[in-house]
């Protein structure tokens, strides 16, 4: 039976592709005929088009390859942005590859229109693309798989549309058998160190995101600190991203940062004199914060409080109506510009755009929560936590921001963030 069943999974899985080729194969040319519709309408020159007749067929084997190649005819995909990637890049490729052509070959394809392969790429991307997608869902080949380990609570962290299994944390050696794995998420403790050593195998065989529960990162945090080497090997996954991406994510802070210092200098400036003339004490409070890693770092402000605000109360969290606040520092706290400074911090690449606010050690020392999974990543000027909620959230209610966050962190993410952190701020009911 479940050989039978093995055969008919295959003989399904050939048909899709079998389908999805001929398919791509009419949408290509479909696509280029369009283009040459838009590019000269109903007329086309016969000394234009001549040309891509006379080559259709090696144009779509060229296309064609370029798909199978960047992997568009595989048997499933984890989400349509997956999907989306693969042809992107495939056409990209092959768009590239025809224009080569026509210039090596200039002599006999010299007449064929460059813009069309501008115009047809575009269609094409939309038109196989959104092709694809249909089939692949409706034949439930666009499903995110995802395995959990132990019995543990992980609603909050797992996608609900994906696939999702459930197995116990002895049986981490049965995830060997399957042909593809995109999501491990562990909701207990790992204590067998084979287990912990498969499941590093496992994460590099199917280049697989590792997710671990809230619970079991609090109940590593105390060996964590303790310098536990077997605990050590968890942050691996923590926060880590391709070396491309930590190049993207950090080429986004350095030229946003230097966007906005050129833009506001003024501001800045005209700040300082206010804070200057207004209060005394100096125009910059600095502090020392957790950074990454644990490491201490000082961070930059303007001064929004009176000079020495803690100099009898100790370190305590600022609240919403504080008697400390200076007039000029509530209005610069409502509109956040007293973050600008921080941008120093950005450059010098002890925080970044994006990620967990760094903590004061006092606070670090005096909540649990704001160790370990928080000092995994560098800390950010704006967050989940700061677009979701209120300033003075609780330690305790930012770790669940947190822990999103840096399990899902990405470039495409940070932006988003970035951008939602706009109206947050316009709107006075985040950061």
């Amino acid at each position: 039976m479940a050989k039978e069943l093995r055969l008919f999974y295959f003989t399904s899985t050939m048909a899709i592709r079998v389908f999805l080729l001929i398919t791509n194969a009419v949408l290509i040319n479909l696509g280029f005929l369009i283009s040459f519709l838009i590019r000269y309408g109903l007329q086309f020159p016969e000394s234009s088009f001549l040309p891509y007749r006379n080559s259709f067929v090696f144009l779509t084997l060229i296309y064609l390859s370029a798909l199978a190649m960047f992997g568009v005819y595989k048997k499933r995909f984890k989400s349509s942005w997956d999907l989306f990637k693969r042809v992107f890049s495939a056409l990209f490729l092959a768009t590239l590859l025809t224009v080569a052509f026509v210039y090596v070959f200039r002599v006999r394809w010299g007449a064929f229109p460059t813009s069309v392969f501008g115009i047809s790429f575009l269609l094409n991307l939309l038109l196989i693309f959104e092709v694809n997608q249909l089939v692949l869902k409706a034949r439930k080949k666009i499903q995110k798989q995802i395995v959990i380990l132990g019995e543990g609570k992980v609603e909050d962290i797992v996608d609900k549309k994906a696939n999702v299994e459930r197995k116990r944390i002895d049986q981490i050696g049965g995830l060997l058998e399957y042909s593809a794995v995109d999501e491990i998420v562990v909701s207990e403790r790992i204590r067998n160190a084979q287990h912990l050593n498969l499941l590093l195998y496992l994460e590099r065989k199917f280049k697989a995101d590792i997710l671990f529960s809230p619970l079991v990162y609090l109940e590593l945090l105390p060996e964590r600190l303790n310098g536990d080497s077997s605990v050590t090997l968890f942050n691996t996954f923590v926060g880590r991203q391709s070396d491309f991406e930590e190049f993207l994510i950090r080429l986004l802070d350095i030229v946003a940062s230097i966007t906005i210092l050129l833009i506001l200098w003024p501001a800045m400036l005209l700040i300082s004199l206010l804070i200057k003339l207004t209060t005394a004490g100096p125009v910059f409070y600095k502090q020392q914060r957790v950074g990454k890693d644990g490491k201490i770092f000082t961070l930059y402000k303007f001064r929004t409080m009176i000079n020495d605000a803690e100099k009898v109360v100790g370190p305590v969290l600022a609240k919403q109506n504080d008697a400390r606040i200076t007039r000029i520092g509530r209005v610069l706290r409502t509109t956040r510009l007293d973050e600008l400074p921080q941008l120093l911090n950005i450059l010098l690449g002890k925080m970044s755009l994006v990620g967990p606010r760094p903590e004061r050690p006092h606070f670090v020392k005096l909540h649990r929560v704001l160790q370990g999974l928080r000092l995994a990543v560098k800390p950010g000027l704006t967050g989940l936590a700061q677009i979701r909620n209120f300033y003075d959230l609780h330690p305790r209610h930012k770790i669940r921001y947190d822990f999103l966050y840096i399990q899902r962190r990405s470039l495409v993410l940070n932006i988003y963030i970035l951008l939602k952190t706009v109206p947050a701020v316009l709107l006075k009911k985040g950061w």
